[in-house]
């Protein structure tokens, strides 16, 4: 029988809050296989509709916000088959000159 009830829901409540797969969660809340596989028992067993409510408490939506932030990944940037792709520099970047330069140039007809 699991004895540390504290250090799963912590461990649950860390990976919800963040939002990273299970197999990242840090040591320091045990094996991710375990949390895991505990986790889908408790929701087998409706454990979670149960405490809930009373982890949750009242709900305060006076400063309730939606990120509606979207963005999208090259298939070479997540590992798709292939290997990635030479991206060579364009050709705006090929003339301009570095930062420095411009600022002495454009320094020079100030006085």
């Amino acid at each position: 029988m699991a004895h540390d009830n504290r250090r799963f829901i912590n461990a649950v409540s860390w990976i919800i809050r963040t939002g990273v797969p299970d197999r990242d969660l840090p040591p320091e809340y045990g094996d991710w296989k375990n949390t895991h596989r505990r986790f889908c028992r408790w929701r087998d067993r409706d454990v979670w509709k149960t405490i809930a409510p009373e982890v949750i408490g009242e709900v305060d939506t006076q400063w309730l916000m939606i990120d509606a932030t979207y963005s999208k990944v090259h298939a070479d940037g997540c590992g798709a088959v292939g290997g990635n792709q030479a991206i060579g520099r364009t050709k705006g970047a090929q003339y301009q000159s570095p930062p420095c330069y411009r600022l002495r140039r454009e320094s020079r007809y100030v006085s």
